[in-house]
């Protein structure tokens, strides 16, 4: 099975010495001396905000936004300004994050849209509590492993490869929680910017440029000449326009949930997937719910650490950090310490691919005790100084997302993400309405009797996982990472270079980072990451895979709230791997 890893950085090999003009060498430096004493279930005490930072060195690489009172953050400079303002206008987080969601299914074609799905953690002040919200959809009454080809995968392209789009449902679903002004006026700049045409920015660019040739075997003659008009993709800084989407997305925007879920957009996507084989009735696309779910948590460095429960893969996650509390990752070598981190994640994914799917009372009582202290040390004993073979069959590994963050001046935060899964999804849009069809159905098993397997009614296991982590019962991180399965990677490394690392934001989004791919037991590092340290894990039965390859591009934002002299403040990090940017005040 193809596996795309996507970045402008593909076609450039990181050096050591652009590592060093970073500042960001101090992640494979000797560790300092440390005393503290470290226990089976904690580890290391909270390191001080920017502890590793220093003051002259600010000259040498890019800073994270301060700000006092809001933050918009996206992967897109034009989603974040769409977010910005809407906090300038006095909307609130949801509002901005709405807004971002929207303008993102323009700018970022290939990666969201209308036709795919989301997920969200929600932070309101008001109540004091985190919400969690899952906006994704579930396979067509057609749908059925009868229909797919021999082989250990369902099909990564085609009618076969798409479920009923959860993200508009969501969105909609948000907005009437939490939402404060109407979503047309919110969706106003993606609206335009679909119509009169937007300039693409130079990594999404180089997305489009990177698959053209992939592409052209996957898209329906429509998108063909919508998205490679002369068989060519954009160029940086071309304008490019979607005149279809922009009356579908005005279309929703006014009418809501019904407008899209009902009527010509519902006709077209049940259309178009029993045109191609798969049937697909009025009542598949009608019955789609989003469902606001209580979040799981797992400790970390003194910390809560929030996911979304199943069919997220947001387990990842926990399970690898609770694993990794019960280190010293500070105290250890640059290369001890990658391997620990790059261990846990391959347990977790391991857990995760035998177990994870659309939840069960069974699967959850499994995942609860995965997250136990009794359970996570019994996973943490399996670590040795040796490389564990744990690889599997796993589908949908290839993909891309988009995730937005934004916090209000009442403190209301929120992190969503939204994906079409692959790039330009599965290769279909529905109809005349210019909204490209997911691929998530490719995320399924085709292995009869897994958790995940491809069943009519069921969700797939998701990759998608926005996280926020508490501290006292207040937020003090938001994060993301995208890009299938580096999605919960991004966020471990992230919070080990904050925690354990004391990097700032921008420092530990920029990082050099692995990505453990669980269909090979391979392992990518970015070049950057020392010869020596490569060394060290090859010879600990690491296979070390493809440099370029795509390690995800992440996001993190930190309240600061008057600790050591920082803040009261927001603190934001938007990766470098793409055409990202924070905005506040």
């Amino acid at each position: 099975m193809m596996q795309t890893d996507l970045s402008r950085r593909q076609m450039l090999a990181a050096v050591p010495a652009a590592l060093a003009a970073t500042g960001l060498r101090d992640a494979f430096a000797a560790p300092a001396p440390r005393t503290v004493a470290v226990g089976a279930a904690s580890a290391a005490d909270p390191v001080p905000p920017a502890a590793a930072a220093d003051p002259s060195d600010f000259e040498n690489h890019r800073s994270p936004v301060f700000t006092r009172r809001c933050v918009a953050s996206s992967s897109s400079p034009m989603a974040t300004q769409a977010g910005f303002r809407v906090l300038q206008d006095g909307g609130n987080a949801c509002d901005a994050a709405i807004a971002m969601a929207g303008m993102m299914g323009v700018v970022e074609p290939m990666m969201s849209g209308l036709g795919g799905d989301t997920m969200v953690l929600v932070w309101s002040a008001k109540d004091r509590k985190v919400h969690g919200l899952n906006g994704s959809g579930a396979a067509p009454s057609g749908a059925s492993l009868d229909r797919v080809p021999a082989g250990p995968f369902v099909p990564e392209h085609g009618p076969m490869s798409v479920t009923v789009p959860g993200a508009f449902d969501g969105w909609c679903a948000l907005h009437e929680k939490f939402g404060s002004k109407p979503l047309a006026a919110l969706w106003e700049p993606a609206i335009a910017a679909a119509r009169e045409g937007f300039p693409v920015g130079e990594s999404i660019a180089g997305v489009w440029n990177l698959m053209t040739p992939e592409m052209k075997k996957y898209l329906c003659p429509e998108l063909m000449t919508l998205l490679l008009p002369g068989g060519k993709a954009p160029v940086p800084g071309q304008l490019v326009r979607f005149a279809r989407l922009a009356d579908t997305l005005e279309r929703v925007a006014k009418g809501g949930r019904e407008a899209f879920y009902a009527g010509p957009v519902a006709q077209a996507i049940a259309g178009t997937l029993t045109a191609g084989g798969v049937p697909t009735t009025l009542d598949d696309i009608a019955r789609q719910r989003a469902q606001w779910v209580e979040p799981l948590s797992a400790r970390y460095r003194g910390r809560d650490v929030l996911q979304l429960p199943p069919n997220s893969q947001g387990v990842v996650a926990l399970q690898a950090l609770g694993i990794l509390d019960g280190f010293d990752l500070a105290a250890m070598s640059p290369a001890d310490r990658l391997h620990h981190e790059i261990e846990a994640l391959r347990l977790a994914f391991a857990f995760a691919i035998d177990e994870v799917g659309e939840p069960t009372d069974a699967m959850m009582e499994k995942v609860r005790r995965a997250l136990t202290p009794a359970g996570l040390a019994e996973t943490r004993a399996r670590i040795t100084d040796r490389a564990l073979p744990l690889g599997r069959a796993v589908g949908g590994n290839s993909g891309d997302t988009t995730f937005m963050c934004a916090v209000d001046a009442e403190g209301n935060m929120v992190a969503l993400m939204s994906s079409i899964s692959g790039v330009f999804g599965s290769g279909l849009v529905a109809g005349d309405t210019g909204i490209i069809l997911n691929n998530r159905a490719a995320q399924f098993s085709a292995r009869r009797g897994s958790p995940n397997a491809l069943i009519a009614g069921k969700r797939p296991r998701h990759t998608i996982l926005p996280g926020l982590v508490m501290r006292d019962g207040q937020p003090e991180f938001i994060t993301g990472c995208i890009g299938a399965n580096n999605h919960p990677q991004g966020q471990v490394q992230g919070l080990v270079n904050a925690l354990d690392l004391g990097m700032n934001m921008q420092r530990a989004v920029d990082a050099p980072r692995f990505r453990v791919v669980m269909t090979n037991d391979e392992v990518q590092l970015d070049a950057a990451i020392p010869q020596e340290v490569q060394r060290d894990l090859a010879a600990r039965g690491h296979r070390l895979g493809d440099a370029k390859a795509f390690k995800g591009a992440s996001q993190m934002v930190r309240i600061h709230r008057g600790e050591g002299g920082v803040g009261p403040c927001l603190e934001a990090g938007a990766d470098h791997r793409l055409d990202g940017v924070a905005l506040g005040w």
